[in-house]
């Protein structure tokens, strides 16, 4: 192996490593997400946006079928909550969030900002998050 393969493999497999960490994990309690306050709604009952993910969607997305379980564009305000139950049995993405397989995330939004990424539950294949204040 030459010095510089060394070199680009030395400079790679730390960014790799870091950017999987972080792809696979949805923000924890006080998080901040391009400058999006995050915090967990642990003891919220009632949430302004509540998604079902239902069993099969992940089979239905691979037969070519137009899923659109959650919107390409969501509007919050700050203070409100949202809720993704995961009923598939496949994990999802949706913008920054990864919901695993039988999973509920539940997130409240305490400051302004914008959050997008992929969305596997949407035929768009794109998911983004605006939070006003």
């Amino acid at each position: 192996m030459s010095r510089t393969q060394r070199v680009v493999l030395a400079v790679l497999v730390p960014v790799v490593l870091v950017g999987a960490v972080l792809v696979g994990r949805s923000p924890r309690t006080d998080d901040s997400v391009a400058g999006v306050r995050i915090a967990d709604a642990e003891g919220v009952t009632s949430f302004e946006h509540d998604d079902t993910i239902p069993a099969g969607t992940a089979e239905r997305f691979e037969a070519g079928e137009r899923i659109e379980i959650v919107p390409s564009e969501l509007t919050v305000r700050v203070g409100e909550s949202i809720r993704i139950l995961n009923d598939d049995a496949a994990g999802h993405v949706v913008g920054v969030f990864y919901v695993g397989a039988g999973e509920t995330m539940t997130q409240r939004f305490t400051a302004a900002g914008e959050l997008s990424g992929t969305c596997s539950v949407h035929s768009d294949g794109e998911f983004t998050l605006r939070v006003e204040a």
